[in-house]
């Protein structure tokens, strides 16, 4: 795997997705500086939705055919991108752990950062989004 100074790409899949439509009051501020977004999916990992929580969590299962819906980030220098994986960091705090994975986007593999979830912070109220798409997470 790619060492991770190399990595200027951020995997965002909930609140922190540039086209994200939850409302949340720190997406606006987190994207305003982004210099491109594309989608890609993330295989080995599935997405959880809490009805009384305005996030989702990924988590890693191993399996190939559990994918999630990315859109990838990207700022115009490694500067810029290190402040927001530092905010990032932050915003996420505790709960998430950040680690590199393999995203497949415009038919290409690109390796990005990810904000996971430690397991141990799912409970009964965690339902999975069978999409793995934080957009279609309220079927009508």
């Amino acid at each position: 795997i790619q060492n991770s100074t190399d990595v200027q790409l951020l995997a965002t899949y909930g609140t922190l997705r540039d086209d994200d439509n939850s409302g949340a009051p720190w997406t606006h501020n987190f994207i305003k500086d982004i210099s491109g977004a594309t989608s890609g999916t993330v295989a080995g990992y599935q997405l959880f939705d809490n009805a009384s929580l305005n996030y989702p969590f990924a988590v890693f299962t191993g399996n190939p055919k559990d994918t999630i819906v990315v859109r990838l980030l990207s700022w115009q220098s490694k500067e810029e991108f290190q402040k927001k994986i530092h905010e990032g960091d932050i915003l996420e705090g505790d709960e998430y752990e950040r680690k590199v994975v393999e995203v497949l986007s415009e038919n290409k593999t690109k390796f990005a950062y990810i904000y996971v979830s430690k397991s141990k912070s799912l409970d009964a109220d965690w339902k999975i989004i069978p999409s793995g798409d934080w957009l279609r997470r309220n079927p009508k």
